[in-house]
């Protein structure tokens, strides 16, 4: 059987999910398994064809056809769990949320949320990538940018509520979520351009419960394509330069942006080999996934999980455990070191592995198959809360700022990067404070 098989069989899984829900007339595009085939379909698909001369060249015919075949079916497993395992159930018995909204925290929060994110993104500016090492106390200031986009939803979904439109605040919070936008494209950050695109669409008709068309969901792609080439692009062009930080410099570059590029930056299209330097894939996802299938366990040791003790390790602050370590990160590292086409040190900090990467490193089959199998239950049982309360205004301000996570958890260092990293101490904490402040303080209806 050709190694390619089952990269073709990944494809017919996916369109065939996609084909039964819009056969069935229940697609609805914001549903967290989308993002997640579209980041799986990135790596395991996309990559997996396009860097397939090299990843037979250097790991060989026999890894390369397991490692497309643990894709396969690890997809099938989290499809067959994500639509048929309990997760209406589970669903059911979780917290109710506060019906009520009110908008008093909403008019406090936001203005402190949108300074905080634009501080942030002006350290970033600043910085430049030349600015060297940040210290632990600017590393920790610049982790919250995206505080700003959760003042975006919050003013929406209050504007938006069907018994009481606010448009002025619906105005502000579209505004509030394009300026995100713009901002960290100005930075040459691919990942909160796209992310402010996502959550901004979501958080604009959720509130209606509504969906946007076909011909939008198809501008709402090209929009958050754009925003990622453009993103890309301009940081490279911005290095090569010294256009950091010049607007004059940044409108130049788009427009005469050449979309053409974005092929490359999406992995389409393969990178131009330059004379003297050796090009190697193996920090892509694919290739990344690919070295972890061919050093662990036969020269480097799995992690068995421990990566996910920063789900709790991250709330601890160095300030009162100074010595606090990454998790996993020394299993990483080793097994970097010990299969990469070219000499790792120690300090590696590389680039991400992908899902298939992290649960090989986890611990092989069975690693992949249990990751994958609490990844789809905890998809689709949000998934099934979401509807269950979607007339609930917090519901609506948290699905726009969760759902995206399925992205995420196909093409970062592991499933759970977005929470540790993000997630957990920047959006998390303002949801619960709304949750407790409208379960318990009341208020008006929104």
């Amino acid at each position: 059987m050709n190694e390619l098989t089952w990269v073709y069989g990944t494809i017919g899984l996916i369109v065939g999910t996609f084909a039964v829900q819009v056969l069935r007339r229940r697609f609805d595009p914001f549903a967290p398994i989308w993002l997640f085939f579209v980041g799986y379909t990135q790596i395991y698909v996309v990559q997996a064809l396009s860097y397939h001369e090299w990843a037979v060249r250097t790991r060989g015919v026999d890894l390369v056809a397991a490692a497309n075949f643990r894709a396969f079916w690890a997809l099938a497993w989290f499809i067959g769990l994500y639509h048929f395992g309990p997760c209406r159930a589970l669903a059911r018995v979780l917290p109710k949320p506060p019906r009520r909204w009110s908008t008093g925290p909403v008019f406090v929060l936001s203005p402190l949320l949108i300074f905080w994110g634009l501080f942030c993104a002006g350290l970033v500016l600043r910085g430049g990538d030349n600015a060297g090492e940040p210290t632990a106390e600017v590393s920790l200031i610049l982790s919250f940018p995206l505080v700003m986009l959760v003042a975006g939803v919050m003013l929406i979904v209050s504007g938006r509520q069907p018994g009481r439109p606010r448009p002025g605040l619906t105005a502000a919070g579209v505004a509030t979520v394009a300026t995100y936008m713009l901002i960290w494209m100005f930075n040459g950050k691919r990942s909160h351009s796209l992310v402010a695109v996502l959550v901004g669409v979501c958080a604009f008709y959720i509130p209606r419960l509504k969906r946007p068309s076909f011909p939008m969901l198809v501008v709402t792609a090209a929009t958050g394509i754009m925003a990622v080439g453009i993103s890309i692009g301009w940081r490279y062009y911005a290095s090569q330069h010294d256009g950091y930080g010049s607007v004059s410099k940044f409108i130049g570059f788009v427009t005469t942006f050449d979309p053409s590029t974005i092929l490359e930056s999406i992995n389409v299209k393969e990178k131009e080999a330059k004379e003297g330097i050796v090009v190697t894939y193996e920090t892509e996802e694919y290739g990344g996934f690919l070295l972890m299938m061919d050093t662990v366990p036969m020269r480097s040791d799995y992690d068995y999980g421990a990566n996910y003790l920063r789900v709790f390790s991250t709330f601890i602050p160095r300030v009162i455990w100074t010595d606090k370590p990454i998790y996993g990160r020394t299993q990483w590292i080793a097994a970097w070191i010990a299969g990469s086409e070219m000499k790792r040190e120690a300090y590696f900090a590389g680039p991400a592995i992908g899902i298939m990467g992290a649960t090989q490193l986890n611990g092989g089959p069975i690693g992949t198959a249990i990751v994958m199998a609490v990844v789809a239950m905890l998809l689709g049982s949000t998934y099934q809360y979401f509807r269950l309360h979607a007339d609930v205004p917090w519901v609506q301000a948290w699905w726009p700022l969760w759902y995206y996570n399925a992205w995420f958890m196909t093409v970062n260092d592991d499933p759970c990067n977005w929470f540790y990293y993000n997630f957990g101490f920047t959006t998390m904490p303002t949801l619960v404070l709304l949750w407790f402040v409208n379960k318990v303080g009341g208020g008006d209806r929104a």
